[in-house]
This record gives C-alpha cells, sequence and structure tokens, in this order.
C-alpha cells in the first residue's frame, strides 16, 4: 500500500512546507521511496528544495479544484509501487477548493479503498497566527476521517489560545483517537540557532545541504535540530517510518 502524506493549512508563511520538507528528508533517510509533489499555484516553495526531486501539479485553478489534475494525481498514487510514500504539499491557496473536493467526493475513502493510506498535516503556528492556524486543523479534523499529525510552530511565538495551551484545548479531545502525535517546531535562540535555521530555510536547503556548506558550529546546531525533529518522528511512526 503506498502512503500519501498531505499537508493543509490555510494559512500562508507558517511553516508549511518547511513541514513537507522535514518529513520527506525523515522518510528518505528511514529508507522508504519518496515522491514529492508541490501543489502551490503561487509560490511552490517545496519545489525549490532541489535534493527532494519534487514535481509539481495544478491542482486548483482559480480556487476551484481542476478534476482532471486531481484525477492524475490518483493514477500517480495508484499506480506507484508498493510501499511508495508520497509527500505533497498544499498551498493556502488550495487548501479550501481541496477540502470541499475532498468531502463532496468522499476522496479519502475512496483512497483507501484503491490501497493508498492517507495521514494528513496540518501546522498550528504560536503568536498571533494561533487562532486562524487553529481554525484551519479543526476543519481538517472535522471534514476527515484521516489520521492527522498535527505540527506545532513555536518559532513564530507562543503556543497558547486564551491562555490555555494548544495540547491541552478542549477542541482536540474528541479527535484524539485520530491524531497521530504532536511534533514541536522549537523556538531558537535569534543569535544562533535560529539564524541558523532561518539560512536554511531561506536557500531551501534540506539539513544535508546545509550542514555540509556552513562552518562548523551551525553545523552542529543543525545537527542538534534535526536529531530532536527526527526523535519526534520516530515517536510517532517507530524507530522504523511506516
Amino acid at each position: 500500500m503506498s502512503i500519501l502524506y498531505l499537508t493543509l493549512q490555510a494559512k500562508g508563511g507558517v511553516g508549511k512546507s518547511y513541514v513537507s520538507s522535514i518529513l520527506a528528508q525523515y522518510l528518505q533517510e528511514r529508507g522508504r521511496s519518496v515522491r514529492c509533489i508541490d501543489t502551490d499555484t503561487t509560490n511552490p516553495t517545496l519545489l525549490r528544495y532541489r535534493p527532494l526531486q519534487c514535481t509539481y501539479l495544478r491542482l486548483a485553478e482559480e480556487h476551484v479544484v481542476n478534476p482532471r489534475a486531481f484525477d492524475q494525481l490518483v493514477e500517480t498514487l495508484t499506480s506507484a509501487e508498493t510501499d511508495t510514500h508520497f509527500v505533497v504539499d498544499v498551498g493556502s491557496n488550495g487548501f479550501q477548493p481541496l477540502m470541499a473536493y475532498a468531502v463532496e467526493n468522499e476522496l479519502f475513502s475512496l483512497l483507501d479503498t484503491l490501497g493508498v493510506q492517507v495521514i494528513l498535516n496540518s501546522v498550528i503556528a504560536g503568536g498571533p497566527d494561533v487562532a486562524e492556524t487553529l481554525s484551519s486543523t479543526k476543519a481538517v479534523l472535522e471534514h476527515t476521517q484521516a489520521p492527522t499529525l498535527i505540527w506545532l510552530n513555536a518559532h513564530l511565538g507562543t503556543l497558547e489560545h486564551r491562555g490555555c495551551p494548544v495540547t491541552e484545548l478542549e477542541l482536540f479531545r474528541v479527535f484524539e483517537a485520530r491524531i497521530l502525535g504532536w511534533i514541536r517546531l522549537a523556538k531558537y535562540p535569534a543569535a544562533t540557532f535560529g539564524q541558523d535555521v532561518e539560512q536554511m530555510l531561506k536557500q531551501r536547503w534540506t539539513f544535508d545541504e546545509a550542514i555540509e556548506r556552513l562552518r562548523l558550529m551551525p553545523q552542529t546546531r543543525l545537527r542538534r535540530v534535526k536529531q530532536a525533529l527526527w526523535e519526534q518522528l520516530d515517536q510517532v511512526f517507530g524507530a522504523a517510518a511506516p
């Protein structure tokens, strides 16, 4: 069975493509056959990570899903070799049309019957974007039945809503059985770790590219950032990815 990891978030600029790139790198390092697809119509960030050999598919046109493009995606998923892992990054402008299309056509149930396991990824950003990103994540959980991995981006601010830590919010309790886990993108000191991560993101480097190109201390710090993320993902998926 192939696996589709779909990254969904209506708010732009909250680390969605970074999350997709982390997941793809992790799966590759765990020995999986990985194929990356970027569908963002305005800013295809994942496409710029060259080692990921990402392909581009324009899923939406003027806020409406292009059925032919989606047919192409389904064909790609179902014709792939068993155990292929697809990481598909959906742009913020594609969130609403894809969710509407998926719900109307019972897309994820259909994919399951065709032998494709679906795992959704949603990002909740700290600081001023908490409420909006929470709303999108709630919509993903409410309107689908697929297991969901929630990424917490503390780099953008405190992960609290009305004084309550995001992970303790009542709204998530009803979905506990479907939440695979919580992956935290930590907030690092701006002058050291933070600057290293920012440079890596700005250049669209993978961790390995950044570690190869930077000097000793940035290399050491980025190895620690990577290790912390990989350890969290191992806890979700086990020492071997699914």
